[in-house]
Order: structure tokens, then sequence, then C-alpha cells
């Protein structure tokens, strides 16, 4: 039985894959803070994170670990890299493959319509600018021998597990009442990723690391799909009719100003104007048939 540590595995995303590597029969621990409780089937790891050696200590072997973190938006400026540079340190201390979920905001706000992993980064916000800075970590690190890692990037997380994501908290807030929202255009077309299937491909990467080099980056192609479509999934799967909204972008700067999420929300509002989706043939030649959901039965999991 092969094991895994998901860091975050009280977060949406840590939630899910931990919940699909005990599916496959891993052995699952999940790194939480002390005094918190894990999942069903999941072994609590109550050690700090920014102690590498504590952790290593606490885990004893572990085969990969999954690195499911969540920096808060407004602390991103200060913590992230930290934080992600931590997690880098447990990986190295434990002799571990990292599967880290990667996001587009490397591409900045002129990034061409088709993501590959062939993309150049033009990371034109803070944020965007970090998560290069995140990646550019892993890359040296496994140049220099020290550390194994599978970027598998994604667009914005959906699913029932989470609720504060854009989908969850904006978009799809009202498809109880037959409405989709969007602060685009409706025709738009956004890179979102359905996170049982991430997690699925996060397993199925997972079973092949070994086959695969130190520094490997994948893009996972779930819903590459505009506002509109959304909607016309989401009808097909309530049968009834499902309007698209707009909110208005005023709306954001005036919450922004009492909701510290909102305000250092607002430089990645381009990605509601600028048409992505995510590409990559080889993932499926690395592990065969990728997972995924029709959209309308993953529009359905949202009620």
């Amino acid at each position: 039985m092969k094991t895994v540590l998901v860091l975050g595995a009280n977060g949406g995303v840590g939630k899910v894959v931990a919940k699909a590597f005990l599916d496959k029969g891993w052995r699952v621990l999940g790194l939480v803070r002390a005094g918190k409780a894990t999942g069903e089937g999941i072994v609590p790891i109550h050690a700090d994170l920014f102690d590498a050696s504590a952790v290593a200590r606490a885990t004893g072997p572990v085969d990969l670990v999954f690195n499911g973190l969540n920096v808060p938006y407004p602390v991103w400026a200060e913590k992230a890299l930290p934080t992600y540079t931590a997690a880098a340190d447990i990986c190295e201390a434990l002799n571990a493959r990292q599967i880290y979920p990667g996001s587009v905001y490397n591409f900045g706000s002129s990034m061409p319509p088709i993501l590959t992993p062939q993309t150049p980064f033009a990371a034109d916000t803070l944020k965007g600018r970090i998560r290069v800075s995140i990646e550019g970590l892993f890359r040296e690190r496994a140049e220099a021998g020290r550390l194994r890692t599978i970027v598998i990037r994604a667009g914005d997380f959906f699913g029932s597990e989470a609720p504060n994501s854009w989908m969850g908290a904006l978009v799809a807030k009202d498809l109880g009442k037959g409405k989709i929202v969007t602060p685009g255009k409706k025709t738009t077309v956004h890179a979102w990723a359905f996170l049982p299937d991430l997690a699925a491909t996060v397993v199925k990467l997972a079973e092949v690391e070994a086959t695969l080099g130190a520094y490997e980056v994948f893009h996972f192609e779930s819903q590459n799909v505009s506002a509109k479509r959304l909607a016309d999934a989401a009808r097909m799967a309530l049968s009834r009719k499902v309007a698209v909204g707009h909110m208005p972008r005023v709306l954001f700067s005036l919450i922004a100003m009492f909701d510290p999420f909102m305000r250092a929300a607002l430089e990645m509002l381009y990605l509601w104007d600028v048409p992505h989706a995510l590409e990559d043939p080889r993932l499926a030649e690395v592990i065969g048939e990728l997972p995924h959901t029709p959209l309308s039965e993953a529009m359905k999991t949202l009620l």
C-alpha cells in the first residue's frame, strides 16, 4: 500500500483529492492544524507546516505529497511564497514526489486563447508573478536534484466541495433559482476544473510518477466553456430555463471597499474578459483516458 500526504487536507481541493486516493487503495495522511480532525479514513498529522523535520517525523515514509495548500487572497503577497516554500521543504525531507495544482495566473492578461504547457509566462498581476515564482522555485530545486514535482495546471475549481470558489460563491450561487451570473461577457470562454475529475487525474499521475522526469508540467482540460454554455448545461440538468445575468464591475468595486477578499480579487477580473482554454494532448498519452464528467452532470452536483 502506497502512502500519500495531503497538505491542506481539510480544504476543498484537499478533501476531494484525499477521497480519490482512498478510493484507489492508498493510505492517506492529512496535515492539519493541531486539534483539527480529518475526513473519514484519513490519518491526521498534527505538525507545523514550517518545520519540515517535524512533519517527516510525524508521517514516517511517504511516497507522494499532494500540495493542496490554499493561501487566502488577502495575504497572498506576504504568505504565499513562504507557504509553498515550506511545502517544498517537506517534500525534500520526505524524499517524496510533489503534485501541485497550478493556475492560469502565470500567463497574464495578454494570454492567447489556447494555453499549452509550452505557452510562455507573461504574468502582469501580483498574484500571477508570485505563481511564477512558486513554480520557478520548484523547477530550480528539481534541476538541482533536490525535489521532484508534477504541476497539473487547471482552471477555476468547481464542485460541491468548493462552495467558496468563483463558481460556488458567484457564478452558480443562484443556480437553484435558474440563474448563472458572470462578471464578463456570456460568450467568453473560461477554463474550469471539475474537482472530482481533477482528483482522479491526480491519482492517475501518482500511479505513473516514477516514469516521469524530475519536473513535469501538464495542463488539465476539464471544461473550457462560456457562461452561456454553463447555462445550457444547467438547463439540461435541471430541465428548466436557466438565465445568464451580468454582475457590473462597479459592484465589485463597491463590495471591495468592505470585503478584503474581493479587494484582493480585483486584479484578477481580466480572467472574465480574456478567453482562455487549457489544452494538453500529452496528458492522455501519459495516463490514458482522461476523467471527464459531462458538464450537465457536473452542474447538477452544485445544487
